[in-house]
């Protein structure tokens, strides 16, 4: 009698947002027909492997050894749940940077399945799972306060190309007049939205990133929803810092032109 072929599926996830809302629903996914007592969860901290059954067991555990360093503070997770009749196996190796998720067996049907369903959840929007490290971008709109930003600058830079120096003396002239009527107001105006449009980058980064966080709730929504107060405060004033030294640059430069 011929042995059924065994199936090995094996996946690899990126930026996924993992915390204790999100580990309980994909915990749940991937224990789907297993019994209680073939599930096991793991976790690896100064040359030390914490076992447990449950994520709430497995943090209570963590929390209570005698080891240097923040206890909520995570660098990987392991879920592994067992068929002992070897139908199917699923395994998650979980950190930051990447989850890698392989389920095999001998049934077909469970191993798709569970492949299947547990992919969907991580690549769901609220999760953040990509296939990919790469970051892709997401400045939408914002890419055309940049372009037209350029394509003034450019025009005023490309006034003075080729140009004599009377020519330039008396586009300087002319180019004060502007700066000092309406120049420096039209400039601050684009410095103001072009920031705004790095600070949405870099937060859009951040909150991109992949995050392993066993012990706290994420925050969700938008970009600014997801970033906690301090970051939110910080942001501001960044944001506040820059223009402020962009102004006085260009009051100094307003100043060259008169």
């Amino acid at each position: 009698m011929s042995t059924q072929p065994n199936i090995n599926l094996v996946t690899h996830l990126y930026r996924c947002r993992l915390g204790r809302r999100e580990l309980d629903a994909l915990f749940t996914v991937a224990g789907q027909g297993f019994q209680p007592g073939e599930v096991e969860l793991s976790h690896e901290r100064h040359s030390s492997t914490f076992t447990a059954a449950t994520l709430t067991d497995l943090v209570s555990v963590v929390r209570a050894a005698p080891l240097p360093g923040d206890p909520d503070a995570w660098d990987n997770l392991t879920f592994r749940a067992t068929d002992p009749t070897g139908r199917r196996t699923v395994t998650l190796t979980l950190s930051p940077k990447r989850v890698t998720t392989a389920v095999s067996g001998s049934d077909a049907t469970l191993v798709y399945g569970s492949d299947s369903q547990i992919r969907l959840f991580l690549l769901d929007g609220a999760v953040g799972g990509r296939p990919s490290p790469a970051l892709g971008s997401s400045l939408g709109p914002a890419y055309v306060v940049l372009l037209f930003s350029v394509v003034t600058i450019s025009m005023l830079w490309s006034a003075f190309v080729g140009a004599t120096r009377d020519d330039i003396g008396n586009m300087s002239r002319r180019m004060g007049i502007l700066i000092e009527r309406s120049g420096s107001l039209l400039m601050a105006g684009y410095t103001f939205l072009g920031l705004c449009m790095v600070l949405h980058m870099l937060a859009s980064v951040w909150v991109r990133r992949g995050v392993l966080a066993p012990t706290r709730v994420l925050p969700t929504g938008g970009i600014w929803s997801r970033l906690t107060a301090m970051e939110k405060i910080t942001a501001a004033g960044v944001l506040v810092a820059a223009v402020a030294g962009v102004g006085t640059l260009i009051s100094a430069g307003a100043d060259l032109f008169k």
